[in-house]
């Protein structure tokens, strides 16, 4: 979801690079019906977290890096980067990571069990500034309701953006939800993740305003 270039070349034209369309079927891909968390790992140990949209995987594979007892995963739309994040973390023996590509919307629903996660991240989501695509956002009770769900009580949801006018969305669907309690005011000033987003470093590096807010499930 991220649109920002990543520090990450693409490979070079001399490399070999699978057609475009072929993603659709190189990318992994969350399996039918019902999914339980839990079986994703070979160990039942470590605290399990979640990241919507991680685009070109800087955060994941970072994540990966700060909290390596922890049991990451990451569900990305487009599939070329689920492909790619994917492929860069069995190189780096990142075991503990998982991807999925597909439309968080249609995945988060069959995910379970109820209160495994410790922690969701959402990061730089697309605006979707057309009237059109509103449809798109990740926003409202279609996306909060699952995460609540799927969060522990106490549990993190951390979401960050540049746009202001998102992110005061994104506290006025928080507070309409019910759910989650946010600090006062609802903005922090920087997150402890150890890892942060291309987008994220391109902001911070630029110098643009970055809005995060800190919920946690009630």
């Amino acid at each position: 979801m991220q649109n920002a270039a990543s520090p990450e070349s693409p490979e070079s034209p001399e490399s070999s690079e699978p057609d475009p369309r072929r993603y659709l079927e190189l990318a992994p891909r969350a399996p039918e019906g019902p999914v339980d968390l839990r079986s994703l790992w070979l160990t039942d140990a470590g605290e399990i977290e979640l990241e919507i949209g991680f685009g070109r995987g800087m955060f994941l594979l970072e994540r990966a890096k700060s909290a390596p007892s922890a049991r990451l995963l990451g569900i990305e739309i487009k599939s070329k980067w689920a492909f790619k994040v994917a492929e860069r973390a069995e190189r780096e023996q990142f075991h503990h990571v998982r991807v999925f590509g597909g439309d968080a919307r249609e995945i988060l629903p069959r995910l379970g069990p109820e209160a495994c996660l410790a922690r969701v991240f959402v990061h730089f989501p697309d605006p979707w500034w057309k009237k059109r695509h509103a449809k798109r956002r990740l926003r409202g009770a279609a996306t909060l309701e699952p995460i609540a769900r799927l969060l522990a009580p106490g549990g993190e949801l951390f979401i960050q953006t540049d746009v202001e006018d998102r992110a005061q969305d994104f506290v006025a669907d928080l507070l309409a939800h019910g759910g989650f309690e946010l600090s006062d005011p609802p903005f922090v000033a920087d997150q402890g993740y150890g890892a942060r987003s291309n987008r994220e470093k391109r902001a911070i590096a630029d110098g643009l305003p970055v809005f995060r807010i800190l919920a946690r499930k009630s």
